[in-house]
């Protein structure tokens, strides 16, 4: 059985139950369902990208990946290295893969590909070496990702770790530690840009859970419950961009007020912030869904399926339409709340209600619409918030840009070469041909051969340009073309 393939025909009478609270089955189904989803605000504005460097709008498939939770080959291996020091990257004598780089690169924070930061390095005995000096690691302590890219190949991650010596650790009030009193120490050479580093806090080599320690700046306070002891105690204070700090401390016979360590458990300081929320527009692919759901049923609770359903169940849904693909006509909108009614009420009678039937009831078109949706995706995350109007038109045909040196013309064909019926729609509800923010005229392009072909050379500057095509019921599309000399 291949595990990433589900039809929707064999998915729906094991899934729907749960989808439709509890409706056993149908054999039809709504191709969308839309909602709305209470989502953090950083969480909506997060883009996510593919390995080309385009943002990431719409989902390109229904199955879900269930091979993305299983820990990734380890190809590359690196050390901590002290900041100023070349970087080596070691790695199994692969000659094939080895001749085959082209770039080795620090990644984009976004995760864009188009982004990323080329570096300087040579090839060495099985290692990458990195030149220190490079613009984007140089003088920058900290984890940076690293990829490298092979023709043929798929791209390989490894995150190196530049360190600055380690800080000296001061006990804050210069008096001796005491067992169940606070202590309070400050790390001096202990600087960083944003995000506070520490990431880890040991004594005598015990691991501390995250309410045993809190830390302010460059001030770490355990909480007077954690050394129960008195004597000598070894502390560590792990922080990205440094060596480990230790230090032995001796701590004095004292007493654990029980009164203490309760408001000390129990404060404000411990509980995660919680940062704005929105109410956001989302779409969800039925199969999709329904691929998520018969998986957690098999028993393959990957994060993808848990992101999806999570979603899911607490978006509350407002309409459906159906398959977009096979319309002809402007597709009509349904209340989600009218078609689990009349599913549920043909259940009841021992029927199965198929969507196709359940238009034919001729049930109010549901109006209210929002601005934007976002996608959710294959992989449990949501996409670039789209027009609605885009969400709900038809896929576009997959076409390129290319410039013809021969004619000084800009032809825009299918990506494989192959005319297909969607591609000959396309080209006929062809409304608008845009150059950048230039809407050309009639006469500068035509179509021949199932090809647009633009004419007019002046409308392009050298470098890139955009080119953007819009026709009518088609989603837009948007291509890039380099113009030179």
């Amino acid at each position: 059985m291949d595990k990433g393939v589900l039809s929707m025909k064999k998915q729906v009478i094991v899934v729907f139950g749960v989808l439709l609270s509890n409706v056993s089955s149908v054999y039809a189904a709504p191709d969308k369902v839309f909602g709305y989803l209470r989502m953090s605000v950083f969480d909506y504005h997060t883009r996510y990208f593919d390995e080309a460097g385009n943002v990431r709008v719409y989902p390109k498939q229904a199955q879900i990946d269930l091979t993305a939770d299983q820990p990734k080959p380890q190809y590359l291996f690196a050390d901590d290295t002290p900041l100023g020091n070349d970087i080596v990257i070691s790695f199994a004598p692969d000659a094939a893969w080895t001749q085959a780089i082209y770039k080795v690169a620090k990644t984009d924070a976004l995760g864009n590909p188009a982004n990323e930061r080329e570096l300087i390095w040579q090839l060495r005995d099985n290692a990458i070496v990195i030149d220190s000096k490079s613009a984007p690691l140089d003088g920058f302590n900290g984890v940076h990702e690293i990829v490298v890219r092979a023709h043929g190949y798929k791209p390989r991650f490894i995150n190196v770790h530049l360190t600055k010596k380690a800080p000296k650790i001061f006990v804050s009030n210069g008096r001796q530690p005491m067992v169940g009193q606070e202590l309070t120490l400050k790390l001096k050479g202990f600087n960083y840009r944003f995000k506070n580093p520490v990431y880890e806090v040991v004594i005598d080599n015990k691991v501390l859970a995250d309410n045993d320690y809190r830390v302010v700046s460059n001030l770490v306070t355990i909480n007077d419950h954690v050394v129960s002891t008195p004597g000598v105690h070894t502390i560590q204070i792990k922080a990205w961009g440094f060596e480990t700090a230790k230090r032995a401390l001796k701590f004095a016979a004292g007493y654990n007020d029980a009164s203490s360590v309760m408001s000390t458990e129990g404060s404000a300081a411990d509980s995660p912030a919680s940062g704005p929320y929105m109410n956001a527009a989302v779409v969800f692919d039925f199969d999709l869904v329904s691929n998520a759901y018969i998986l957690q049923a098999l028993g393959y609770k990957t994060l993808a399926v848990e992101l999806i359903i999570d979603a899911w169940e607490n978006t509350e849904k407002t309409m459906v339409i159906g398959n977009s693909d096979t319309r002809n006509t402007a597709a009509l909108f349904y209340s989600w709340e009218d078609y689990t009614y009349a599913t549920m009420e043909a259940e009841v009678d021992g029927q199965h209600l198929p969507f196709d039937d359940f238009v034919q009831l001729n049930l109010e078109e549901y109006q209210r619409r929002p601005y934007q949706v976002k996608y959710m995706l294959a992989d449990g995350h949501f996409g670039e918030a789209v027009a609605f109007n885009q969400a709900v038109a038809l896929e576009a045909p997959d076409v390129d840009a290319f410039f013809d040196e021969r004619t000084g013309a800009v032809e825009i064909r299918s990506a494989s070469n192959q005319s297909s019926e969607t591609l000959v729609t396309w080209l006929q509800h062809l409304e608008r041909v845009k150059v950048g923010t230039t809407q050309l005229w009639d006469y500068e392009y035509t179509i021949i051969e199932n090809a647009l072909i633009i004419t007019s050379r002046e409308r392009f500057m050298q470098g890139k340009n955009r080119i953007t095509l819009i026709a009518k019921d088609f989603r837009d599309v948007t291509l890039e073309v380099l113009m030179e000399r």
